[in-house]
């Protein structure tokens, strides 16, 4: 297998673990969304509650019932939301590495490549040069026998 072919399969390695990652970062960041959508809820459930209007017990003990079961599932949605942040990172931390991962190889993969086509311009150039000595020689010798 040459080098190339070698390289070219390492450029498709890395390309599938950067669209990869790519893709588990566009998750993570809708679960963060969804997260942060679930918090606003409940923070906007809890603002618009509207205070108990009659003024028996069993009511006030109900509505404060329900302002701690909103109350505890706001706090459990915070944590959600924190999770689903640190996995945003973690997520984008190993995108941005995959990412860095690919441009280089497909950096070394241009270097090579322009390398190689300046090696045949240089063989190419040799060439030309060899045929132009070859035809002077010929041409020079062809006068000096006239």
């Amino acid at each position: 297998m040459s080098d190339h072919h070698g390289l070219s399969g390492v450029v498709r390695v890395r390309s599938v673990r950067e669209r990869d990652s790519r893709t588990g970062l566009a998750a993570a960041l809708a679960e963060e969304r969804a997260a942060a959508a679930e918090v606003a809820d409940l923070q906007q459930m809890l603002i618009s509650l509207p205070a108990p209007r009659v003024s028996d017990l069993a009511s006030f003990q109900g509505h404060q019932h329900t302002i701690e079961l909103i109350r505890t599932a706001l706090g459990a949605a915070h944590q959600d939301l924190e999770v689903a942040r640190q996995l945003t990172v973690a997520a984008r931390d190993r995108w941005v590495a995959d990412k860095s991962r690919l441009a280089a190889v497909e950096s070394l993969v241009e270097r090579r490549a322009a390398a190689a086509r300046l090696e045949r311009r240089r063989r190419e150039d040799r060439e030309l040069d060899e045929i132009a000595g070859e035809l002077w020689r010929r041409n020079n010798s062809a006068q000096v026998a006239r």
